[in-house]
């Protein structure tokens, strides 16, 4: 059953969130907002500091024709500055961020994480074995990630899990575990940085015709305070 409340983010050909040695910095994919419902008791709480995050997750849904199309959920790394240094509108792309969700690569949609310190690295894996299998390739069906800060005995940092609905026990999600990304929260002031959560799509290919549409549905960001 498709979900309900949803909201769609057009990217436009040669769009992309990218970061890669020597001089490749691209960040110019469309993000968005989830439109404060009529009921909505307060508008989304999707910024804050990095210290207070405990996790954000979405789910989103889109037809691929292109190598390198993609949509997810986009976590943007900023110093926190006054609030009326830099208008958002004029603010350069974030120094540090993560972005995960679905991507087409080499003839299938797939798991995709691109964490960015420095440089970004990029991790891809196959959709879990679920009804995805009776699909084709570019049919992929809602899929939902989250993003969920982790605290064990070797320290703290954020996994990624693809998150499976009806899959887990009695009934509930089964979380798929995809990456552990250990940078993030050993920035130095870590109490200086701010998080910002988006939902985000890209269609890199410069020569695609017409642009990428992405649905999404259920931005969910969580906070301890």
């Amino acid at each position: 059953m498709a979900p309900t409340n949803t909201f769609n983010i057009t990217a436009e050909p040669g769009t992309d969130i990218w970061r890669k040695p020597p001089t490749t910095d691209v960040f110019n994919a469309p993000i968005a907002l989830p439109p404060r419902g009529k009921d909505a008791a307060a508008p989304l709480r999707h910024s804050g500091p990095l210290t207070s995050f405990l996790s954000a997750r979405i789910s989103l849904n889109f037809t691929p024709e292109e190598q390198y199309d993609q949509g997810g959920i986009l976590l943007s790394f900023r110093r926190r500055q006054r609030a009326d240094a830099v208008p958002p509108s004029s603010r350069p792309p974030p120094p540090k961020w993560i972005k995960s969700g679905i991507e087409f690569y080499n003839g299938h949609p797939r798991l995709s994480t691109v964490s960015c310190d420095n440089w970004a690295d990029w991790s891809v894996a196959d959709l879990s074995a679920t009804a995805q299998e009776a699909k084709a390739a570019q049919e992929i069906g809602w899929t939902t990630v989250s993003i969920e800060k982790d605290k064990d005995g070797n320290g703290t940092g954020l996994w990624v899990y693809q998150v499976l609905d009806g899959e887990g026990t009695s009934g509930g999600e089964r979380k798929v575990p995809l990456r552990e990304i250990c940078w993030v929260f050993g920035q130095e002031r870590l109490e200086d940085w701010d998080v910002e959560v988006h939902a985000m799509a890209a269609r890199p290919e410069k020569q695609a015709k017409g642009g990428l549409v992405v649905e999404f549905s259920g931005l969910e960001v969580k906070w301890d305070s």
